[in-house]
């Protein structure tokens, strides 16, 4: 899937999700386009904005302490 960003001097560009991660770190780009409209860069909320998860971890699951046992 691409995705269409502009970039700060203004060229427009199809991207991979995976190059559009860098230019987000990077902050090459002004704009890119999401399903829901265009995204402004240091204007709209971005997932990598979010206070990181200090509560307890619940993804575990028992059965894997029981496959670390067998190994």
């Amino acid at each position: 899937m691409l995705i269409p960003v502009v970039f700060k001097d203004g060229h427009e560009e199809l991207v991979s999700i995976d190059e559009l991660q860098f230019l987000l770190l990077t902050e090459e780009i002004m704009l890119f386009r999401r399903s829901d409209g265009w995204a402004v860069l240091g204007q709209d909320k971005m997932r990598n904005q979010r206070a990181p998860y200090n509560g307890v971890e619940r993804r575990q699951h028992n059965v894997f302490s029981l496959v670390d046992h067998w190994l």
